[in-house]
């Protein structure tokens, strides 16, 4: 059966409840012709998926600099970047390499296929774009990238805390880095060293311990925003990266995150409350032109880190702010 329906108009972003699994999953659905682009993502929305639209390869690409992307549905002719140059595009960027993708081609065209596999192209489908072949090929494309998202979280987490590993956070900070650079819009960096913890070890057990590790994560992501990323950096030290956010604002943030776990509530088995605590430092890209890469940010962060322990502990202290006479000042 061929598609006949209509869409609604082009560029939107639109939503559903997603494919069987209740997952969200988002299709970028890539076409010059505005009526194949009506029929493509109007077949996709039916089949239960996230679409989003472009009308040129140029413009989906843009797009998926913005927002993430699961599915690349593309004709070939589609504008200056044909749809086979955009999956090379994609597949040769790091950070959208895992983007699955489906190039559509005319019947006839097998040389066409050879060279959309040869560019990058996941699988293919043939115009005229038959309903049930598109439902399936998109169901099969979602259990692969479930997969892959599955499995790229297990490799990115800290197993105890859930929070993000080292490596997943120095790559992400990495590419903040790279783009606040080129979009000239700043980035901030936050540290947290939980206060006396060897202690809280030592005296009630590690198991204790890990508690305390584990509510002290949930307590910080409860306070993020999407885009923001909690990585554990080693024992009982972590770090938040803030996209977009001025060091205004990251220092409310980091107050925020201060707070919520000194609220924390975690009894001894004798039902004593622990206190717990932490130091927080923070820096900003709005500070100094030499904070240039993640490893500044954070060595800067880390500074500020130390004087909050210095004068004190349980508090939050900001790289070049002036902190009391004679204690040792940052940035």
């Amino acid at each position: 059966m061929d598609l006949d329906a209509s869409a609604q108009d082009d560029g939107e972003a639109r939503s559903s409840s997603g494919p069987a699994t209740g997952e969200r999953i988002s299709v970028l659905v890539c076409e010059h012709s505005q009526v194949q682009l009506r029929i493509l993502s109007q077949a996709v929305i039916d089949a239960g998926y996230e679409v989003h639209t472009a009308r040129s390869a140029d413009e989906a690409l843009s797009l998926m600099g913005l927002i993430p992307i699961d599915i690349f549905l593309t004709g070939i002719e589609v504008g200056a970047t044909s749809g086979l140059e955009a999956c090379w595009a994609l597949k040769s960027n790091p950070e959208t390499e895992t983007v699955y993708t489906i190039v559509v081609t005319a019947s006839g065209q097998e040389k066409r296929l050879e060279e959309s596999l040869d560019a990058g192209a996941d699988d293919f489908i043939r115009k005229p774009v038959n309903m049930t072949e598109l439902r399936a090929r998109l169901r099969a494309a979602s259990r692969l990238v479930r997969m892959q998202k599955q499995f790229r979280h297990m490799a990115e987490t800290d197993a105890l805390t859930g929070a993000a590993n080292r490596r997943a956070f120095m790559n992400y900070l990495d590419m903040q880095v790279e783009r606040a650079q080129r979009q000239d819009t700043p980035l901030s960096v936050v540290m947290i060293d939980l206060d006396h913890f060897k202690s809280v070890n030592d005296t009630y057990g590690h198991a204790k311990g890990d508690t305390v590790l584990i509510e002290t994560v949930r307590a910080v992501q409860r306070g993020l925003r999407e885009r923001d990323m909690l990585g554990r950096l080693g024992g009982e030290e972590f770090a938040v990266v803030l996209p977009g956010a001025s060091a205004h604002a990251a220092i409310d943030a980091a107050e925020r995150l201060r707070r919520a776990i000194e609220a924390l509530d975690i009894r001894d088995d004798l039902g004593e409350r622990l206190p717990v605590t932490a130091s927080l430092g923070v820096t900003s890209t709005e500070f100094s032109g030499q904070l240039e890469t993640a490893e500044s940010l954070l060595q800067v962060a880390d500074e500020a880190l130390y004087v909050a322990k210095d004068t004190g502990r349980n508090r939050v202290i900001c790289a070049g702010e002036p902190v009391e006479e004679g204690l040792r000042a940052v940035g």
